[in-house]
């Protein structure tokens, strides 16, 4: 009778977990195809389902390299044609906590000064386009999540400045300051505007001039609110980014005058509704809007006293895979050709856009379509970053001087290159 009893209260538990499977199968199924809610069943059944996968996906990532790090072709092959010291001021990761700086000379592959820093935040975090000064003290900040530092030779702070966060770009004035890209240090929306009654929430930016000596903030002004009090504001709406419609990447300021611009006058590159702003502070003019051949577009530089240069990604400013079908008959396709990253180059005399080695990007498939930098040396040479791959090149009149990529400490990978600064050029 005991034995009756025990066979049949095991039957009862087989039972009712194949009931309570099935009923968590049942409820899986319609959880994962969205066609049913379960209220507050709805996350713990979905985490319980997908927990193999996301288990499998974690044990991969931690077999892999943070994103710093980016995987060398096998067949790579390298050019250096230098015939004198090329030096660049570079960062990469040593570790996930911890950053280096670098004097690196590109003719040698030698480093001839490295600063290595901790480094607090998350392991892709990192430190792009510091400032290096003739003592060897360095200005620097983690992109967008920290404000900026100053340390000396042997890594001491002399000052720090955290009111705003900085990202991208770091450029010096003829006066010696310091101009930064900069995000107010909060993680809610900074500006607002409504459209069809509606309230539309958005990161602005920010432009920041900060004193090299002290750290002082000496001006710091809303891009957006620069746009209104111009008539500009439209330029919001225009970006294919709603909650980021600016996202400026570069302040080139003048450093003198000439019959185009006031020394003073800044060249403000933003990204997400590819312009490029020639603003004048003193007077709080926008004194034009540049746009063209170009989008998406980082790092603007003067190539003259009448011409800039502007680095063009080429690439949407919202990436969206969303195209139409293609046809069975392809001759019905109208063909645009391949898009390239490139340089454009602005005439102020003319008011003329043209570009400076279309054919080269081409004929060796230059593109990034994030960040990205050049640094013309002379008017026939210029360096070249690109971002994306990790490739670093120096062009002579449409030849390849060098190309090279910063090897890192692992086998097979190199350094993810963060906005290298020319120091020494080629003479």
């Amino acid at each position: 009778m005991i034995f009756n009893m025990k066979v049949l209260k095991t039957f009862s538990l087989i039972v009712i977990f194949l009931f309570t499977l099935s009923i968590f199968g049942w409820i899986a199924v319609h959880i994962s195809t969205g066609d049913k809610k379960f209220g507050f069943l709805t996350e713990p059944v979905k985490f319980m389902y997908s927990f193999p996968d996301l288990f499998s996906q974690s044990i991969e990532e931690v077999k892999t390299l943070p994103k710093t790090f980016l995987p060398t072709p096998e067949d790579f092959k390298s050019i250096n044609n230098l015939d004198s010291d090329f030096i660049i001021l570079s960062t990469y990761s040593d570790t996930s906590d911890s950053r280096s700086i670098v004097l690196f000379n590109l003719k040698n592959d030698s480093v001839l000064h490295k600063w290595t820093v901790d480094n607090p935040y998350m392991e892709h975090i990192r430190i792009i386009n510091p400032l290096v000064f003739p003592e060897k003290s360095l200005v620097y900040s983690f992109d967008g999540v920290s404000g900026i530092r100053r340390i000396d030779s042997l890594k001491n702070i002399i000052w720090k400045q955290d009111s705003v966060y900085a990202h991208h770009s770091m450029n010096l004035d003829s006066n010696g300051d310091i101009w930064i890209c900069s995000w107010e240090p909060v993680h809610y929306a900074t500006g607002v505007y409504k459209l069809n009654r509606k309230s539309i929430f958005f990161k602005d930016d920010y432009i920041t001039k900060v004193d090299a000596e002290t750290g002082r903030i000496l001006y710091h002004n809303s891009i957006t609110k620069i746009l209104t009090e111009n008539n500009l504001s439209n330029y919001l709406i225009k970006s294919a980014n709603i909650s980021d419609p600016l996202h400026i990447n570069d302040i080139e300021p003048a450093l003198k005058s000439t019959h185009y611009y006031k020394e003073g006058d800044l060249f403000i590159s933003a990204k997400n509704p590819s312009f490029i702003m020639h603003y004048r502070p003193s007077t709080n003019k926008v004194m034009d809007i540049l746009e063209g051949p170009f989008v998406s577009q980082h790092d603007v530089d003067f190539l003259n006293d009448s011409t800039l240069v502007i680095f063009n990604n080429n690439y949407y400013t919202v990436f969206s895979d969303d195209s139409k079908p293609p046809p069975e008959d392809s001759s019905r396709l109208e063909i645009a050709g391949d898009f390239y990253s490139n340089i454009v180059r602005y005439d102020f005399g003319n008011d003329s856009l043209s570009f400076i080695g279309d054919s080269v990007f081409r004929a060796n498939k230059i593109f990034t379509y994030t960040e990205g930098l050049m640094e013309f040396t002379d008017p026939s040479t210029y360096f070249v970053e690109e971002q994306n791959t990790g490739l670093i090149w120096i062009i002579k009149d449409d030849s390849i001087l060098y190309k090279n990529v910063l090897k890192s400490q692992h086998e097979g990978y190199h350094h993810l290159p963060n906005w290298n600064r020319v120091i020494k050029k080629n003479d």
